[in-house]
């Protein structure tokens, strides 16, 4: 009987040790590295991409000297989104490409101003061939910021000639 016990317990030895060791033998361990690449984003919209000013008759109660013209299109919404480091700081600039010209008359870049509403914006004049910065926002990760721009001309009855005159600008949204 002791040999039935004896035998039978070695069978239930050998049938753990089955049940243990055969999976451990038949297991194989990997590890695996996950990466992923975040980029930064930007992205600029701007409701206008023509802004016009209607001339308007001089005030003939008084000397003429200069008259301020808001833009025919009214405020003009600005929407900037980005998604950069968190220690950079993020800029919003104007460059004009020449003064206001028309043939060989031309006027100052800086008779184009703005009023700005929204955090971060900032009002302005346009400066020929430099840049002038509109908004600027730091402290974050994402970025989301809307405004208006109210732009005006101003007309010297005095200096600036009849005619019709342009200059192209140039926005850009950058990582400073």
């Amino acid at each position: 009987m002791k040999a039935k016990t004896i035998k039978k317990l070695v069978v239930a030895a050998v049938f753990l040790l089955a049940i243990v060791i055969i999976p451990a033998l038949s297991q194989v361990s990997k590890d695996v590295t996950f990466q992923v690449n975040l980029v930064e984003w930007y992205d600029l919209s701007i409701s206008q991409n023509t802004i016009t000013f209607t001339d308007i008759a001089p005030d003939i109660s008084s000397t003429p000297s200069t008259k301020s013209i808001a833009a025919n299109e009214g405020p003009v919404s600005v929407r900037v989104f980005a998604v950069i480091v968190p220690s950079a700081s993020l800029q919003l600039t104007v460059t004009a490409h020449s003064d206001l010209s028309d043939g060989s008359d031309t006027i100052p870049a800086n008779a184009i101003s703005w009023t700005a509403s929204g955090a971060g914006y900032q009002n302005g004049s346009l400066a020929n061939a430099n840049a002038v910065t509109v908004g600027s926002w730091s402290g974050s990760i994402f970025h989301w910021h809307e405004g208006t721009l109210n732009f005006s001309f101003l007309r010297n009855y005095t200096s600036q000639a009849p005619g019709n005159y342009s200059l192209t600008a140039t926005y850009t949204l950058s990582k400073v």
